[in-house]
């Protein structure tokens, strides 16, 4: 006797984060951008995982990246309890070493969230990640500023097949605008790049909750039709190349 086996599509999502000395500064009157990610960045997973559609679906990691990247929060499927951790305080943006473990828990995660269906009796099909990397700086590691061949071959693998990640890259303050466009994905001049204006249009804790604010609808959007869909973030704009 055949056995029907139903399929369930899955979204890995993870979130990046700058965790080098330059995001712990604060502005007069404001929290650290630093500070202010690690508060929202668990109310924006609790609010996600109130909707009952997206927590059978989608699944959250997140990553720090400053010295060394840190696993903040392992793959877990927003049906269950996500506990994020505090990272460390780094001191530089090693992208290489940040988009290497990125793609080295991508393979990972899908085997885990693969395992997880057919534990449930059910088939698994992992979408393409959808990456969302919020970074203040400009890849720099050692000492010094990291050429692109550095750490391009490492956006390569995780946007290319069999992977095919989208990426949208956030810039704060500080942020170098072509790497964000050299590390997000999208359709030529239109990648999903994004960078802060001047800080009199949105500094402190309204940059970073727009960013937040951002983030959370583009996972609802994009988990909804399949494809990367993200707004332009308040106090930012969009980066061409």
């Amino acid at each position: 006797m055949s056995v029907t086996v139903s399929e369930r599509k899955s979204y890995p999502i993870y979130i990046m984060l700058d965790s080098s000395a330059s995001m712990r500064r604060r502005l007069p009157g404001a929290l650290a951008p630093q500070e202010e990610f690690e508060q929202m960045i668990p109310d924006l997973i609790m609010s996600l995982s109130d909707s009952r559609s997206l927590a059978k679906a989608a699944w959250i990691s997140v990553i720090a990246f400053g010295d060394r990247p840190e696993l903040l929060c392992p793959m877990t499927s927003l049906a269950e309890p996500v506990q994020v951790r505090s990272p460390r305080d780094g001191g530089h943006t090693d992208y290489a070493g940040a988009l290497r473990f990125l793609h080295e828990r991508i393979e990972v995660d899908r085997v885990a969230i693969e395992a997880h269906g057919a534990a449930g009796n059910y088939r698994t099909k992992v979408a393409r990640p959808l990456v969302f990397f919020i970074t203040d700086g400009a890849p720099y590691a050692h000492g010094e500023f990291q050429r692109p061949g550095e750490w391009m071959p490492y956006r390569e693998k995780i946007v290319s097949e069999p992977v095919q990640a989208r990426i949208a890259a956030i810039g704060l303050h500080g942020a170098h605008q072509g790497t964000l466009f050299a590390i997000a994905t999208g359709k030529g001049r239109e990648r999903n790049a994004f960078i802060a204006t001047a800080r009199d249009e949105g500094a402190g804790d309204s940059l970073a909750e727009s960013v937040i604010t951002v983030i959370e609808r583009s996972i609802k959007l994009s988990v909804r039709t399949g494809e990367m869909v993200i707004d332009e973030p308040r106090g930012m704009r969009r980066v061409h190349d």
